[in-house]
């Protein structure tokens, strides 16, 4: 489509959802771009909708122009299937969020695509849940789930996403809106419709309602973690308790490498003979689940089982279950710049299998010498053999295509499935007719009848054998290929960016994401762009300045991030090389001056730094016990502080002083903004403090204490100068009887 048309099909698709719903930025294109696959795939627009009726005006705009269009609900995809790899528009129902209709006496909601799975089950707790449960719950939009059939923890009991779908509206290519379904606990009326849309990952139409079931919360639930001394073990227990029909709700295998990545989420204390937990839960009358407890017991001793811990506290099974979902990111941790690469990793085969499944796992890790983390819901029979690896490592990427076509091949003689639950997408196309066969040509038949002209999430499926290597569309090429074109910038910095797997669970987290709901201004957003930036893609400019000097560094997305990436530090170094470029914001460049010129960020006298203190205070030239650091704010602006501060250490008989007006600023607003400053402030202040001599520096605000803490052993160490922030000093000195509560002090 050249220039002037796409221009003309973006003002048609303004006037259908309003400007500001319509982005066509390079910077919020390339946000959009990426998912937790090796792909990449970038947007001639983004386009928020909001109703039904937008989306099927979009729809039949698209197709009478012959424009492509994308579904997207939270991008959590780990196979490539919310990207363009052909352009056109993604269409984000992300904000078509509303719970429309809760039915407990019924058993059913109504929801659209853009709920979230946990605000569902938040909305229709403590009575009831909805079942399935993917390891992204907190961020999974339940329109997605339908379109992969997403399952998890509790599909051995419960099922996947499809055995909970009554019903859906749907609007079809040419933008036509059509009802599957009913809130009847049955029909027989025709063709099932509704199961059709279910994992079709967006290929036949766009879902923007669904009537899901929702069941009544178990009386009791009880759950364990099995102990034993190989991988070997627990699967065969794993058979065991499946087979001898005890109706386990969760059933969750895990190798040791998977372990010690959940120990540091969980502190779990796992022994170091232990080579396999499993995971299990079982739910119902409290009496039935207390006598099959006592079976499971025994079948885990017979399998050579290290011990059995079972709990039925509600708050420490969802820390167990947040450990388990937060799995995938947290394999970052393994080796800071690797990540899990989600290839054919979600194979499905019978549960009598699972023994000599895993077995042949263990041939090829130790075919090709290569780390192979395993996991899966056992239970179902769908295990994850996982790669962890670093996306610019070319001999790495070499042997992972070798293991790739080993996984499809035992999958296949194993006569399993290639994908139990994440999908098709981009990642397992090239592959997937060798499990379809015959099928696959069916399924072209009916995606040719309902969107003739392909305009729905074309290239995903396998359908139009557009993609045919797993290295189709792929986004690591630069950093193999042309290694010496990445534009760095430093170590410690490009290894937090590989080390984010686009999961997006810091939308949960992100609190300018919250207010904007623009992928640009989340967390996940900005490692994308400085991801951008390292493939020379993203140019420093104004616009990429607005964006990451927006972010607030509060680190909340570190919070919900499974894989502790800081993001902050990603921030900063993109911010030193906006600076460089001459894009510092001009607030900040008056900030910036002042700091220079009166030693604070607010241009304030260097004499009106000691108003705030009392007249009783008397400087000393040192050595003294303790420095009060005064700061910025509390010297100029939240003038109470330190007078109460002072009074407390007086009362104590502190031996302390401050520096008064020859203190300066700690510098830390000059590294926020990415100015070379920093480190001559750092350098200043180091030597005052010397000066004095202090055994340790007190101050009272927050981020002076994390500046000092975090940042001066780099750029200006204090030769072991202990750091407290007025807090933590108070503390100490109540406990050490120095100063006491008055009476009645709550």
């Amino acid at each position: 489509m050249k220039g002037e048309e796409i221009m003309d099909y973006i003002a048609a698709l303004r006037e259908i959802v309003g400007e500001k719903n319509v982005k066509t930025d390079q910077i919020e294109r390339l946000c959009h771009s990426r998912d937790m696959s090796v792909h990449e795939g970038v947007p001639d627009a983004i386009v928020f909708a909001s109703t039904t009726e937008e989306v099927s005006k979009i729809l039949k705009l698209a197709n009478d122009n012959g424009i492509k269009v994308i579904p997207r609900g939270s991008g959590t995809s780990t196979t490539g299937a919310v990207l363009p790899c052909f352009g056109g528009i993604i269409l984000d129902v992300s904000r078509m969020n509303k719970i429309k209709e809760i039915q407990k006496k019924d058993g059913y909601a109504v929801v659209e695509p853009g709920v979230i799975c946990a605000t569902l089950n938040a909305a229709i707790a403590p009575s009831h849940f909805f079942p399935p449960d993917p390891g992204s719950a907190t961020i999974a939009s339940i329109g997605g789930m339908v379109s992969t059939n997403a399952s998890g923890n509790r599909a051995i009991k419960y099922g996947t996403t499809k055995d909970y779908l009554m019903g859906m509206e749907v609007v079809l290519a040419d933008g036509r809106v059509m009802r599957t379904g009913s809130t009847a606990p049955k029909t027989s009326s025709g063709y099932d419709l509704a199961h059709l849309f279910c994992r079709a990952e967006g290929t036949l139409g766009v879902i923007t309602e669904i009537t899901v079931k929702i069941l009544p919360m178990p009386e009791y639930i009880a759950y364990a973690q099995l102990q034993f001394p190989s991988i070997e073990d627990a699967g065969k227990a794993a058979e065991g308790i499946l087979g001898s029909g005890i109706p386990l709700s969760s059933c969750e295998i895990l190798d040791r490498v998977c372990i010690d990545v959940v120990n540091k989420a969980m502190g779990l204390n796992v022994p170091d003979n232990v080579e396999c937990l499993l995971f299990i839960e079982i739910d119902g009358n409290k009496q039935a689940v207390k006598e099959n407890i006592e079976k499971i017991n025994k079948i885990s001793k017979d399998c050579n089982g290290l011990g059995n811990e079972w709990d039925d506290d509600p708050s420490r099974r969802l820390k167990m279950w947040a450990g388990r979902q937060g799995l995938v990111p947290s394999l970052s941790k393994i080796k800071r710049g690797a990540k899990l690469i989600p290839f054919v990793e979600d194979f499905g085969v019978s549960i009598s299998k699972i023994p000599e499944m895993i077995r042949e796992l263990q041939k090829i890790r130790d075919k090709h010498n290569f780390p192979i983390p395993i996991f899966g819901h056992i239970g179902d029979g769908n295990l994850h053999a996982v790669l962890v690896i670093d996306g610019r490592n070319k001999k790495e990427w070499e042997v992972v295509r070798k293991i790739a076509r080993d996984f499809i091949d035992l999958t296949m003689r194993f006569k399993g499935t290639l994908t139990a639950e994440h999908g098709v997408g981009v990642a397992k196309a090239p592959y997937i007719r060798e499990e379809l066969g015959l099928s696959q040509d069916v399924m072209k038949s009916i995606k040719k009848a309902l969107d003739p002209k392909n305009i729905l999430n074309p290239g995903k499926m396998g359908f139009d054998d557009s993609v045919k290597d797993i290295y189709d569309f792929f986004t690591y090429r630069e950093f193999i290929e042309t290694p010496e074109k990445i534009r760095s910038f430093e170590p410690a910095v490009d290894n937090e960016i590989f080390a984010c797997i686009n999961c997006g669970f810091c939308r949960a987290g992100c609190t300018v994401y919250a207010r904007t709901g623009l992928e640009s201004l989340n967390a996940r957003g900005r490692v994308i762009q400085a991801y951008y930036m390292m493939k020379g893609v993203l140019e420093p400019s104004k616009e990429l300045a607005d964006t990451f000097y927006l972010c607030t560094t509060c680190l909340n997305c570190k919070a919900t991030c499974p894989a502790g990436v800081v993001v902050s530090d990603i921030v900063e170094a993109a911010r030193r090389k906006l600076v460089e470029a001459g894009y510092c914001p001009e607030i900040h460049k008056t900030l910036i001056e002042n700091l220079k010129t009166t030693g604070n960020p607010f241009g304030e006298s260097k004499e009106k730094r000691t108003d705030v203190f009392p007249s009783t205070f008397k400087p000393k030239k040192g050595p003294v016990d303790t420095l009060l650091f005064t700061g910025c704010v509390a010297s100029y602006q939240d003038i109470n502080i330190i007078p109460s501060v002072m009074k407390i250490m007086d009362t104590a008989g502190a031996d302390y002083t401050a520096l008064g007006k020859d203190e300066n600023c700690c510098g830390y607003i000059s590294y926020l903004v990415g100015t070379k400053e920093f480190v001559g402030v750092a350098e200043k202040n180091r030597e005052a403090f010397l000066r004095v001599q202090p055994k340790q520096i007190v101050t009272t605000c927050a981020g002076c204490y994390k500046t000092f803490r975090e940042l001066y052993p780099k750029y200006a160490p204090l030769n072991g100068v202990k750091i407290l922030h007025a807090l933590e000093y108070v503390d100490q000195l109540v406990e050490s009887g120095k100063v006491k509560f008055k009476e009645g002090t709550p």
